[in-house]
């Protein structure tokens, strides 16, 4: 693995590298290239994009979006687009942090979860809590003492025996809490680290590795690669590298079925995507995926 590129059946860098999407641009320039000069050139295009201006010229002076403050988990609510902010990569300001702020007071639950109603269990809780995380933490939040307590309540939950047993998923583990959790605990500040979330993230591991995969079935749709990022192999493998398993031989073979996505141009295709705020053509060149794709290759190399 000590040169991934090896694994690529052409190398897309200069396709990514088009001014036309600023924001792949500069994330190829900060994981792919590691050249943080030009990033923050880059950087600075992020915030002229029509779409960026849009966002923000739709968020109310509280700093939420969408029609409900309460009710932040809406389509064209506070949580989906911070959650595109922060995919394109714009930098942390005022806005953002009253965004975040406002998230925090609708959502959070008194156990420290993140719920679709502030004052009960609403959604799937340990999946709502990890998946935002990365996001908090990259928008400034990592000391604040709420994001804190999520991620207390990421840790704690993990450790019951049922933790991954949900309703959803026909009380079997769910694979897709999973993930969620992993992404959350890849963003946890290095003094919260201990040995009781060291053994979460194996366990959640574990459950990834282990899981008797139908590719051809029930997980047919884990190889369609969505725009905005979903929950499928692309995104199992990125958390389980994240976490430093990519040596595990349990890995390869999930990865072998990435890797045969790719075109002859070492890119990936776009498979589904957002209704609200549409970034890409299904059944395209994907430059979100195929970025995805590399930061996973190099993450493991």
């Amino acid at each position: 693995m000590s040169e991934w590129r090896s694994l690529l059946k052409a190398d897309p860098t200069d396709w990514l590298l088009e001014p036309q999407n600023p924001s792949v641009r500069y994330w190829t320039l900060v994981d792919i290239l590691d050249r943080p000069t030009e990033a923050q050139e880059a950087r600075a295009t992020i915030a002229q994009q029509p779409l960026v201006q849009e966002l923000f010229a739709k968020q109310h002076p509280g700093g939420h979006w969408g029609g409900d403050e309460t009710k932040p988990m809406t389509a064209d609510g506070t949580l989906g687009v911070l959650g595109l902010l922060y995919m394109l990569g714009v930098e942390p300001d005022a806005r953002t942090a009253a965004g975040c702020d406002s998230f925090l007071r609708f959502c959070q639950n008194e156990c420290g979860g993140f719920s679709m109603v502030k004052t009960r269990c609403s959604g799937i809780f340990p999946c709502t809590t990890g998946a935002h995380l990365p996001m908090l933490v990259t928008f400034g939040l990592g000391d604040d003492p709420r994001v804190r307590r999520a991620f207390e309540f990421v840790v704690t939950d993990m450790t019951r025996d049922d933790a991954l047993d949900c309703g959803r998923y026909q009380h079997r583990d769910c694979l897709w809490g999973a993930i969620a959790a992993l992404d959350g605990l890849a963003a946890l500040p290095e003094e919260l680290r201990s040995p009781r979330s060291e053994a979460v993230v194996r366990r959640l591991a574990d459950a990834l590795l282990d899981a008797d995969y139908d590719f051809e079935g029930e997980h047919r749709r884990w190889l369609t690669f969505g725009v905005p990022r979903v929950w499928d192999l692309l995104g199992a493998l990125r958390a389980l590298a994240a976490h430093g398993y990519g040596p595990d031989p349990r890995f390869g073979p999930l990865l072998g079925r990435v890797l045969a996505r790719q075109d002859e141009q070492g890119r990936w295709l776009c498979g589904s995507v957002s209704h609200t705020w549409p970034l890409e053509k299904r059944n395209r060149p994907s430059k979100w995926v195929t970025i995805d794709a590399l930061r996973l290759l190099k993450a493991i190399a």
